[in-house]
């Protein structure tokens, strides 16, 4: 993150290059900040939310307390969500008290606390699968490297789907990066905005959509002639405005998290009935 914020006028000073403040630091921070960053955030958060207590056999004594299997699930997300919010919320001031310094005033900073939430939320899509994997696994390792072969394939497959067939409704159901929109033309010469629009860059979309909800996006696909990739040609596949991107990663964020610690809670549960008999 110091690099992010650091790095470009320190080099800019080296070669000699006047320093040129960006007014869009800390927009270009949540829009950055997704991938394999959020998705490592996830494991390392959470890996041993569950199954932890397997491996260090403290289930017992826990399941021996005066509380509902209930309780000690809800206690457990609670944790994991208040984690994840405090992290971001810690680089979100550093990035800020940093861009004002380095790079002079901000714009649209009253829409940083959007952008933390939106971070938060998306990363707890991640977490929610590693938390069901270390639930049904009891194993911190299986759920690390089960979600992380998740996490390959679904970006792998959401390359190939989106950019070479141009298959963009399949990822907008997703988790992870998701379609990527265009401000400009497919195929197109001109000053345009591309950015991911899937649940990873929920922060990005909503802060976005309380920006330019009406901008309407271009998805764009690949279509391959017979001259192999030389005779490539862009197509529009889909159009969308912001703000039904925004409020689509939102839904589906929100639907992958309530699915996924639902299944989780009724593995918990069956899981406590099995060590306490």
């Amino acid at each position: 993150m110091t690099l992010f914020l650091a790095l470009p006028p320190l080099l800019g000073y080296i070669n000699g290059v006047p320093l040129t403040p960006n007014p869009n630091t800390v927009s270009d921070f949540f829009g950055g900040l997704q991938g394999i960053f959020l998705f490592l955030i996830a494991v390392a958060a959470t890996m041993n939310t569950v199954s932890g207590e397997f491996e260090t056999g403290s289930i017992t004594p826990l399941l021996t307390k005066p509380v509902s299997k209930n309780t000690v699930f809800v206690g457990k997300m609670v944790a994991s969500v208040l984690t994840l919010l405090g992290i971001y919320a810690f680089l979100t001031v550093y990035v800020i008290v940093s861009a004002l310094v380095i790079e002079g005033p901000q714009n649209n900073l009253q829409l940083a606390p959007l952008g933390l939430v939106g971070l938060t939320i998306a990363t707890m899509v991640w977490a929610s699968i590693v938390i069901l994997i270390g639930t049904v696994s009891k194993s911190s390792l299986v759920a690390a490297l089960a979600s992380f072969g998740i996490y390959i394939g679904l970006t792998i497959a959401g390359a190939i789907l989106g950019a070479v067939y141009g298959q963009t409704a399949i990822l907008f159901y997703a988790p992870g990066s998701g379609a990527t929109g265009s401000t400009g033309s497919c195929g197109v010469e001109g000053v345009a905005t591309t950015f991911p629009t899937g649940t990873d860059n929920l922060g990005y979309l909503l802060m976005q959509l309380a920006l330019i909800p009406n901008t309407v996006l271009n998805y764009c696909g690949v279509r391959l002639r017979g001259g192999g990739m030389q005779g490539a040609e862009l197509f529009t596949s889909s159009t969308s405005t912001i703000a039904d991107a925004a409020l689509r990663a939102l839904g589906v964020s929100a639907a992958y998290i309530a699915v996924l610690l639902v299944v989780s809670w009724y593995a918990f549960r069956r899981s406590q009935i099995i060590e306490s008999g």
